[in-house]
This record gives structure tokens, sequence and C-alpha cells, in this order.
């Protein structure tokens, strides 16, 4: 049993490490898309920095806005046409870990989306951020951005739990803490 303790601990963190290098690569990735799409020219890419860099394009307001809001929506698209492969009846629990981090890590970016309007209404966002950006941007209301952001959050949430990802990890957490009470 000791066995299956440490095979949920090492799902976890390979989980998570690939998890947070493929959600980078999707967000940068959003990025670059859209500014190809605008005739502009990559011209750096960096997954260890996170970060993307492009020379010319042109820019309209709809481009501009969905320039930096596709950072955020790549991976969550990603992540909803994941979920619809999911396959509930697989036990392994690296399967299952996995698919919890990857398809539910990009819902909390909304986080961002849902409190930096907030701040930028009383003008305290933080200038250089991707969704101060796409205010500037867009010019449309940061509350019907933070109500947006919150839907899309709990549509995520609600597709990972209908899809059974939340409650096949859970179980394995569960199994796993059962075979080891506390002494």
């Amino acid at each position: 049993m000791a066995d299956k303790k440490m095979e949920l601990k090492l799902s976890i963190v390979a989980s998570f490490l690939i998890t947070i290098f493929l959600y980078i690569f999707l967000h940068e990735a959003g990025h670059s898309l859209v500014a190809i799409a605008c005739g502009a020219q990559i011209t750096k890419f960096s997954i260890l920095k996170a970060s993307m860099a492009y020379v010319g394009g042109s820019f309209t307001a709809l481009t501009g806005s969905l320039l930096n809001a596709a950072g955020m929506l790549l991976p969550v698209l990603v992540s909803i046409i994941v979920m619809f492969f999911y396959n509930k009846e697989t036990e392994n629990m690296f399967y299952r870990v996995f698919f919890t981090a990857f398809c539910v890590t990009p819902f909390f970016s909304t986080i961002a989306w849902i409190i930096i309007p907030i701040l930028y209404s009383f003008g305290s966002a933080p200038k250089h951020d991707d969704v101060t950006k796409f205010l500037n941007y867009s010019g449309i209301n940061p509350f019907i951005i933070s109500a947006a952001a919150f839907a899309l959050l709990v549509a995520g949430l609600f597709l990972a739990y209908k899809k059974k990802i939340l409650q096949n990890y859970w179980n394995n957490c569960k199994s796993v803490k059962n075979a080891y009470p506390a002494k």
C-alpha cells in the first residue's frame, strides 16, 4: 500500500509540472496566434520566461483585445476540448490526476479576469497585465468582464464535475488516505 501513496504523490508532482509547462505554452501560443493572424512576426517565444514578443502587425480595438484575451482563452478552450475525451472509467491514478490538473488549472486563470477588472475600475490594476491591456483596448465595462470570467470559471468547474473528473480525483485521494489511517 505504500506504493499507492507514493504513486499518488508522484502523479501529483508530475501532473502539475507537465500542466504548468503546457499551460504556459498554450498561453503564449494564444497570444502568438492572434499576433500572427494580424500580420505580426514572432521574435521571442519563451516557456521558461513565460513570454512572447512580436514586431509589426496591424491591430484594431477588436484584435488588440483578442491578443490580450487569447492567453487565457486558448488554454481554457483546449481544456474544454480535452474534457470531452476524458474516460471516467479509467482507474489509472496518473491519468486521473493529470486530467484534473490539466483540465481545471486553466479555469483558475480566470480569477485574474475577475479581480483585475474590479481593481481597474478603482484605478489600481497592474499596468502591464493582459487583463488591463484588454480593458484598455476594448473599453468594455470592467464589471461585465468580471461577471463573464466568473461565469466561465463556474462553467469550467461544472463541466469537470459533470465529466466526473473532480470526483475521480477526489476518490483517488480518499482511497489512499483510507489505506493509511492517521495514527
